[in-house]
């Protein structure tokens, strides 16, 4: 009997435990979300690191229909100075922009075409559509940072698709939103896309392969895309400096 009973109790304990196993589920670890004010607040900081470049990029992209692929000199300084030159077949400035705030300077030498004046009241085509996105939010977008809406409230959440956390600001009166996407293991900026009540995505600016320069990691490669439209911009950016005083003067052009 004592062998039998030890028996009972073997198998008995057996299936509490096999038992226990089948009910038993896998945990996933929690993911901790950080604070909206957080994420905002570090990429506040992060823009406010970089006030000036210079240098070269490729920009290849779609614009009003026609694809274009040019080389060109890129100057910036914060808040709204652009200056940008389309290098020729030969090594010589094609075109030339300056940006100063509202006021744009374009240089055209092989037509002798000089204009001065404002972002709208130009007509003549540029390496970035300043009707779609004004002098100082496209600073920011090229010095590797975004501008933000005016905003009454803020949610955020995890996205295990994307491993990145999400970020929607939305303006007071709930007719506009932003919304942010950003790396888990850093907070690092990725995405930033504007959207209108009434006419869907605004703006769209992608931020990919950073790389430390001194000792700043930025992004050398920015899309930007606009307005619903296939208008698409591609800046790769090639040898370039970073927070270099640049002369106020670089960004207004004089008739030749």
């Amino acid at each position: 009997m004592r062998e039998w009973s030890g028996v009972v109790v073997l198998l008995t304990v057996s299936a509490i435990y096999l038992a226990g196993c089948a009910a038993r589920q896998e945990i996933k670890p929690s993911k901790t979300i950080p604070a909206a004010g957080e994420i905002i607040r570090l990429m506040e900081e992060t823009r406010g690191k970089v006030y000036s470049l210079k240098g070269m990029a490729n920009i290849k992209g779609t614009y009003n229909g026609k694809d274009s692929n040019v080389k060109e000199v890129l100057v910036v300084k914060r808040p709204s100075k652009i200056r940008g030159e389309t290098v020729g077949l030969f090594g010589n400035p094609a075109f030339t922009f300056a940006l100063d705030g509202p006021a744009l300077s374009i240089y055209k030498p092989a037509e002798n075409v000089f204009y001065k004046g404002s972002i709208s009241s130009h007509e003549i085509r540029l390496p970035f559509p300043l009707d779609e996105v004004g002098g100082e939010e496209l600073a920011n977008i090229l010095l590797g940072g975004i501008s933000l809406i005016e905003y009454g409230n803020s949610d955020i959440e995890f996205s295990e698709a994307e491993n990145s956390y999400i970020l929607t600001l939305h303006s007071p009166d709930g007719f506009k939103k932003q919304v942010i996407t950003t790396d888990t293991r850093n907070l690092r900026l990725k995405k930033s896309e504007t959207i209108d009540g009434e006419r869907g995505m605004t703006l769209s600016a992608t931020f990919v392969n950073y790389q430390d320069i001194g000792s700043l990691s930025f992004p050398k490669e920015i899309k930007i895309q606009f307005a619903n439209r296939p208008d698409t911009l591609w800046i790769n950016y090639e040898n370039i400096e970073l927070n270099t005083d640049l002369s106020d003067e670089l960004f207004v052009l004089t008739p030749p």
